[in-house]
């Protein structure tokens, strides 16, 4: 007896009945998808609204943790090629890791400000490894400290992948914790909230689940590299990743640090310039499930 082979297609065109607003587009042609709102932190002016991209070390935290499996595929992690001050041994801890740093580079957009470029599946920000070789592009520090004027124990909680360049006196942070705590909403398409009744409500609305965080560059953030490593000429920025890692503790000076950080996601976006120094820019997510 022959088989018989269904094929499915896990598409959706999505209209909602209430509203009768087809909501395929809102929803970026799927249920899954990330909105990034880029604002300016002072005046609240858009600067654009993008959608970023999983790359496949993302696909793999998802897979592994969803399912609680591991993954015989081992990349090397930024811990591996960039050798910060503490470094723990490589577990792959898929259910330790969560989302929670990011870093930010300048490879996403070409000379003008449309020139963007697309994400690819095996894409990242290129480590920086050597301070006398700098490849433009690649992750850009945060903070660069002078070795004798280390970052307050405040600070020390937002900003990590702490490398100390002891031949040129410097603290180099390489990445950042989210602005806020990430909240989860479940709300109805016309904003109303979905509370426990849900199962018992007679609304035909299309229900959506995301999760909404902010991640800032402040005023302070990435000056002082441009300024004494790659020039204000260069002092500009066009692509961002989020990604997962599993902290640990120092049992000496009880500062917290992450290990086995890779990237989950990636955004390119048109070049944001960073000359003005009292430019501070705010990245709004909200990432769908």
């Amino acid at each position: 007896m022959d088989e018989k082979i269904i094929s499915l297609n896990d598409k959706h065109s999505i209209r909602d009945i209430v509203t009768n607003k087809d909501l395929t587009d809102r929803l970026g042609g799927k249920v899954k998808k990330t909105k990034i709102t880029i604002t300016d932190h002072d005046t609240g002016e858009v600067l654009g609204e993008y959608e970023n991209k999983v790359v496949i070390s993302g696909s793999m935290f998802s897979g592994c943790r969803i399912f609680g499996i591991d993954s015989s595929l081992i990349l090397p992690t930024y811990n591996d090629e960039m050798h910060f001050d503490k470094d723990q041994e490589k577990l792959l801890n898929y259910n330790s890791s969560i989302v929670q740093l990011f870093c930010v580079g300048d490879d996403g957009c070409g000379s003008t400000q449309r020139d963007v470029y697309p994400v690819n599946y095996t894409d990242r920000i290129k480590p920086l490894t050597d301070l006398d070789n700098i490849e433009l592009g690649c992750i850009y520090p945060f903070r660069f400290q002078n070795a004798d004027d280390d970052l307050p124990e405040q600070l020390r909680s937002y900003y990590f992948g702490r490398k100390t360049y002891s031949d040129k006196n410097k603290i180099a942070y390489y990445f950042k914790k989210f602005d806020t705590t990430p909240e989860l909403h479940v709300m109805y398409a016309d904003g109303t909230q979905v509370d426990d009744n849900m199962y018992n409500s007679d609304t035909d609305q299309i229900a959506e689940c995301y999760v909404e965080t902010r991640l800032r560059i402040t005023r302070n953030d990435l000056r002082d590299f441009f300024e004494q490593m790659i020039g204000w000429e260069n002092a500009r920025i066009s692509t961002l990743s989020l990604c997962y890692a599993w902290e640990f503790e120092d049992p000496v000076t009880g500062y917290k640090f992450y290990q086995d950080i890779y990237p989950y996601t990636k955004l390119n976006f048109p070049v944001e310039f960073l000359v003005n120094l009292d430019k501070a820019i705010d990245f709004n997510y909200q990432v769908y499930y």
